[in-house]
């Protein structure tokens, strides 16, 4: 029989989902059966339109989204925070897992950590251990770091350090690196190689970007701008989901002094980023994760505030790229920089091996079969 994985998520930004994706995808390899359930889907008004809100948010008041998410980053204020929730969840997340009987919960988003425990003892079902994963780099929110999970993989680190000051165990810490698609670690083929297949140019510097799987933001802008810089460059622009951005890039393309292809949702990234020579994106994790992993220089020209401030300061404090939060002119003179400085290119490619744990998602999925395991036999030695 199949052990089975309960992976919870919550669908604010695509990055969790990503994340968890990426974590089914070498739970199977395992033999593993496994569900990914948004935890919104099981709560009550108004969590249910937590990924909804999410999303209003950051196209509309980032600032504020922001403010509340440092206002949230304490212990006593966040434990208010879950006090407040909890009835909006418990029954239902209860039932899921009484329904689903998991061998393992698995959280893959901050906001769940101590909404599995709860509901793990709601519904008497202590001998499934509960593993955390953490997404986010750097100094991530103390909603994270619950020293009760009978296991937390870390992306790097800092987020180690981190998690050993504010209580949890060195014994529960692995450091496994962020989940990445063990598609990635896949990829084979020289970078000509992979050109041809994609239909890249063998000889110009191409540099891609992305703004993840939605795309938006200012991606519009920033490929504008690069585009009309007369940089020597093919710009590959990944506008995600985003139909709209797409056709209005693709019509903008036909007139733009620089070499530009326009993509919308690809499932070729992992042989983009090794075939590419440089990313411009936002500061997700996961896309940070990609690129370390396929050893690609970076430019971060935006981010979500708090959230993603971390990752921006994790790319600073490991010289994986380039910073440039202060608009488009920044960006062009980053990557201008870069272009003309191939010395700086391949030190960053050699800090990127450094920070990469390697079959980071493998890993990921080999601990949590492990604590499965575990778990079992640890309840039937006390049974």
């Amino acid at each position: 029989m199949h052990r089975r994985a309960l992976l919870l998520i919550s669908d604010t930004g695509g990055g969790h989902r990503s994340a968890a994706n990426a974590i089914a995808a070498a739970l199977e390899e395992l033999g593993f059966e496994y569900r990914i359930e948004d935890v919104a889907a099981h709560c009550s008004f108004p969590l249910t339109q937590l990924g909804r809100g999410y999303s209003m948010a950051l196209r509309y008041a980032p600032p504020v989204y922001g403010a509340l998410y440092y206002a949230t980053n304490g212990l006593r204020r966040y434990r208010a925070l879950v006090r407040f929730c909890e009835p909006l969840y418990r029954e239902r997340l209860r039932d899921l897992f009484l329904s689903y009987r998991p061998d393992v919960i698995v959280s893959v988003h901050p906001l769940l950590n101590h909404a599995a425990l709860r509901a793990r003892a709601d519904a008497q079902m202590d001998d499934v251990p509960i593993v955390t994963v953490i997404t986010d780099l750097g100094k991530v929110h103390v909603s994270w770091l619950v020293p009760q999970a009978d296991a937390v993989a870390v992306p790097a680190r800092e987020v180690y350090e981190r998690a050993w000051s504010r209580g949890i165990p060195p014994s529960r810490l692995h450091l496994l690196g962020h989940p990445i698609h063990p598609k990635f670690d896949d990829v084979s083929g020289t970078k000509e190689e992979l050109r041809r297949q994609l239909g890249l140019p063998l000889a110009q510097f191409v540099v891609m970007l992305m703004a993840g799987g939605e795309g938006g933001g200012k991606l519009l802008s920033t490929a504008l701008s690069l585009a009309r810089a007369r940089l020597p460059i093919y710009l590959l622009v990944i506008c995600g989901r985003n139909e709209t951005l797409r056709r209005r890039l693709e019509d903008a393309a036909r007139v733009l002094p620089t070499p530009t292809q326009v993509l919308g949702f690809s499932d070729k990234i992992p042989e983009f980023m090794h075939a590419a020579d440089l990313l411009v994106t936002k500061a997700g994790p996961g896309t940070l994760a990609e690129a370390n992993a396929a050893q690609l220089p970076v430019v971060v020209y935006d981010y979500v505030p708090g959230q993603e401030r971390g990752n921006v300061d994790f790319v600073r404090r490991n010289d994986l790229g380039a910073v440039a939060l202060h608009g488009s002119a920044e960006v062009v003179r980053a990557v201008r920089n870069l272009i003309r400085n191939p010395e700086r290119l391949a030190q960053i490619r050699r800090n990127q091996a450094m920070v990469a744990p390697k079959r980071s998602s493998r890993q990921i999925a080999a601990l949590i079969a492990r604590v499965a395991n575990e778990g079992a036999a640890r309840f039937k030695a006390v049974v």
